[in-house]
């Protein structure tokens, strides 16, 4: 499964993946520390780590979202395409965040 992270003309994060999940994909979370992203699957309760290194490009259309498209494609044709949350984790420079 081939997965890439691209930004629309309108500016919209999306995660294009060549193939299925094996469940539905219910949340993205973006560590901002680390810069990685992984996905949740709320019917499994599973979550997997993206191999897809986020570039500074892309940080700040990132932090600036709080949804993500996910696209599936052969290549070919879009056979599925749907929004999820996006989730931040250490967003330590973000104006919303205050101490617990």
């Amino acid at each position: 499964m081939d997965i890439d992270l691209l930004i629309s003309k309108n500016g919209d994060v999306c995660l294009v993946s060549t193939g299925r999940f094996k469940s539905p994909v219910t949340a993205a979370i973006f560590d901002h520390e680390t810069q990685e992203m992984s996905l949740e699957f709320g019917e499994t309760m599973e979550s997997m780590d993206l191999n897809i290194p986020v570039s500074h490009d892309f940080i700040s259309y990132l932090t600036q979202k709080d949804s993500l498209f996910i696209i599936g494609t052969d290549k070919v044709h879009i056979h599925e395409a749907f929004r999820i949350p996006l989730m931040h984790l250490n967003d330590f420079k973000s104006q919303n965040v205050g101490e617990w």
